[in-house]
């Protein structure tokens, strides 16, 4: 299953959820329900104006980190070249948090994020 969740105008200095607060609702892969891979891909409009992290139930996968920026508002990044990848156990939960920076209160953020049950 991949997902391409968006974020327009992330409030200064605020910090959302991409995986609940996403223009299209909460993410179907936030729950993890069997061992799977996990991939994402994600970028800001804006360069360095957006720190995100990456939670795998109590787990941090990425540490607060800036996002690459220089995105357009609605093209998402290409999951084969710019993503990361880990595994994620059933039962857990997934949350990526992402911060703005800048008090610019227009940054926009597009994230794929793949999630393939292990066999």
């Amino acid at each position: 299953m991949i997902e391409y969740l968006h974020y327009q105008n992330i409030a200064a200095n605020a910090v959302i959820d991409m995986m609940r607060d996403a223009i299209s609702g909460e993410s179907q892969g936030r729950f993890i329900q069997r061992p799977s891979k996990v991939t994402m891909a994600i970028i800001a409009s804006a360069a360095a104006s957006v720190e995100f992290e990456v939670f795998s139930g109590g787990r941090t996968i990425v540490a607060r980190s800036a996002m690459d920026g220089g995105g357009t508002d609605g093209q998402f990044p290409n999951i084969n070249e710019k993503a990361f990848s880990f595994l994620a156990a059933a039962g857990e939960k997934l949350s990526v948090p992402c911060r703005e920076t800048a008090a610019a209160g227009t940054v926009d953020v597009m994230l794929v994020v793949s999630v393939e049950p292990i066999a």
